[in-house]
């Protein structure tokens, strides 16, 4: 049971943190730093800050998983999830037409800006390998014995 309270815990942590963490970002850089000029292709920046916040929240609900569930068995079954789960989620985004036009004209809500955005496929396969490898190294920095 502590093991499910664990998993349960730490995704909720993590989807907190990463909701929170990249609206702030996205913010404080403003769409014509997130995109490229006139395009709904993300900036290398943003790619950068993403990559970053994704590999900080992973290790935040690693942590979280191990001080709960004090198992390392756990966090490996947490960082699989993680990891398939975020998969899941690249998956729509990897079936959208590349071909399709991207141009972005004007002003648009970030909400319609964010729907449209484009990512390189690349960027759709190392996410869920970022986040499986942020849950074991938030989990290796709790469960490691101390000197």
């Amino acid at each position: 049971m502590k093991s499910i309270v664990a998993v349960i815990a730490s995704y909720a942590a993590m989807f907190v943190f990463l909701m929170a963490a990249f609206m702030g970002a996205y913010l404080a850089l403003g769409v014509e730093r997130v995109f490229q000029p006139d395009s709904y292709e993300v900036s290398t920046i943003w790619m950068a800050v993403a990559a970053l916040l994704s590999f900080c929240g992973s290790i935040l609900g690693g942590f979280i998983c191990a001080a709960i569930s004090k198992s390392k068995r756990t966090c490996q079954v947490f960082a699989f999830l993680v990891f398939f789960l975020s998969l899941l989620a690249c998956i729509p985004a990897m079936k959208r037409n590349p071909d399709a036009p991207n141009v972005r004209a004007g002003e648009v809500a970030n909400f319609e800006a964010l729907r449209l955005e484009v990512s390189p496929m690349w960027f759709h396969l190392i996410t869920p390998v970022i986040g499986a490898a942020g849950v074991l190294l938030g989990a290796r920095l709790k469960l490691r014995p101390n000197p």
